[in-house]
C-alpha cells in the first residue's frame, strides 16, 4: 500500500498536530544551523518539488519521464527574464511560472497519450532536450549557454526582500509545504485514484467508461506545472539560470532522486533530493572529485537493499496494532 494511504490510526502522533509539528520542523533549521547548511538545505527543498511532480506523473499515473527538468528550467527562465523586466514578486513570479509550466506541458503533452512504452521515454527526453536547446539558441533572451545572472532579488511583500539566507529559506519551504499538500490532495482525490487505476490497469479503465489519454494529459500538464513552480524557487535562491538546469542530467538527478526515496512517497521526495544535493554539494570537494563514485555506490546499494526506496523503511514512531488471539472453535471428538 502506497504510504500517503495508510490509515493514520496508531500512530503516536495526532493527526491534528502533524501540520504544526511539520511547519515547525521547517522553520527550525535557520536558528540552529549555519549558512551554507541552510543554503544547502534551501536547494534541497526546491529540488525535491521538482521530484514531487514527477511522483504525481510516473509513481501515480505511471508516466515515465526523464525530461521534467524542461518544465523546471521554463520556470526558472521565465522568473528570471520577469524579475528583470516586469516585476520583482516572488508570489506573483512563481504563480506566472506555474502557468508557464503547465502551458508548455500541454502544448507537447498530447503527443505523450498517443505513444506507449519507451517511446514515452524518449519523447519527454526530446521535449526536455529541445527546451534547452532553445534556451541555448535564444542568446539575446536567454543568455545563450552562459545563462542568466545577477537576477535582482525578489521581494516577498514590499519592502521584504528575499536577500538574507534565512528569509529565503523560510519562504522556499513554506511555498514547498504548500505544494506538497497541494500534491497529496491531488493524490488521494478521486482524480488521484482515477490516475492509479489508469496506472495499474489501463484497459479495465476504459472499460469503465474512463478517458485513460485525457487523464494522464491532465497529469501531465499538472506535474509541469509544479514543476516550473520548482524551477522559480531554484532561481529565488541561486539568483541564477542556466540551460544545464534543464538538461538530461538534471533530469536524471530527478529520477535517481525518485528512485532513492521512493516512487509513490513526497517525504521519500525530498529524502532523495537531500542524498542527490549533499552529494552534489560536499562529496566531490572532500573526495577530490570521487563524489560521483561515491554516490554511485549508494545508489545501487539503496536500490538492492530498499527496492521501495527511503519510503519503504517502516515507521518506528507508528505503532502496529496488537496481534489479536482468535480462537477456534472446539473440535468435535468422533465416538
Amino acid at each position: 500500500m502506497n504510504i500517503l494511504e495508510r490509515p493514520a490510526t496508531g500512530a503516536l502522533v495526532p493527526p491534528m498536530l502533524v501540520p504544526p509539528l511539520l511547519v515547525l520542523a521547517a522553520a527550525a533549521p535557520p536558528f540552529l544551523l549555519g549558512p551554507y547548511a541552510v543554503s544547502t538545505l534551501t536547494q534541497i527543498l526546491a529540488f525535491s518539488l521538482m521530484v514531487m511532480s514527477i511522483v504525481l506523473l510516473m509513481g501515480i499515473a505511471g508516466v515515465p519521464t526523464i525530461g521534467q527538468a524542461g518544465f523546471f528550467g521554463v520556470g526558472g527562465y521565465v522568473t528570471a527574464l520577469l524579475a528583470g523586466h516586469l516585476t520583482t514578486s516572488a508570489p506573483t513570479l512563481l504563480v506566472i511560472s506555474a502557468v508557464a509550466g503547465a502551458l508548455v506541458a500541454a502544448a507537447t503533452g498530447w503527443l505523450l497519450v498517443r505513444v506507449r512504452g519507451t517511446y514515452v521515454l524518449m519523447l519527454t527526453l526530446a521535449i526536455g532536450e529541445l527546451l534547452a536547446l532553445v534556451a541555448i539558441a535564444r542568446v539575446s533572451l536567454t543568455g545563450g549557454s552562459d545563462g542568466l545572472a545577477n537576477i535582482p532579488a525578489l521581494t516577498l511583500l514590499p519592502g521584504v526582500v528575499l536577500r538574507h539566507i534565512a528569509v529565503v529559506y523560510w519562504y522556499i519551504a513554506g511555498a514547498v509545504l504548500i505544494m506538497a499538500a497541494l500534491i497529496a490532495l491531488l493524490i488521494r482525490s478521486p482524480f488521484g485514484r482515477a490516475l492509479r487505476g489508469v496506472r495499474d490497469n489501463e484497459p479495465r479503465m476504459r472499460a469503465l467508461g474512463y478517458s485513460t489519454a485525457l487523464y494522464k494529459y491532465a497529469a501531465f500538464t499538472v506535474s509541469g506545472a509544479f514543476a516550473g513552480v520548482a524551477g522559480s524557487l531554484w532561481v529565488t535562491q541561486t539568483l541564477f539560470i542556466s540551460p544545464s538546469d534543464m538538461s538530461f542530467h538534471t533530469s536524471a538527478l530527478a529520477l535517481l532522486a525518485l528512485i532513492v526515496g521512493g516512487s509513490q512517497s513526497l517525504w521519500g521526495a525530498v529524502a532523495g533530493s537531500a542524498l542527490i544535493i549533499v552529494a552534489q554539494n560536499m562529496l566531490p570537494i572532500s573526495m577530490q572529485g570521487l563524489g560521483p563514485v561515491v554516490l554511485g555506490v549508494v545508489l545501487v546499494v539503496v536500490v538492492y537493499t530498499l527496492p521501495d526506496g527511503f519510503a519503504g523503511i517502516r515507521n518506528p514512531l507508528r505503532r502496529r496494532p496488537p496481534a489479536t488471539a482468535t480462537a477456534e472453535p472446539p473440535r468435535k471428538e468422533r465416538v
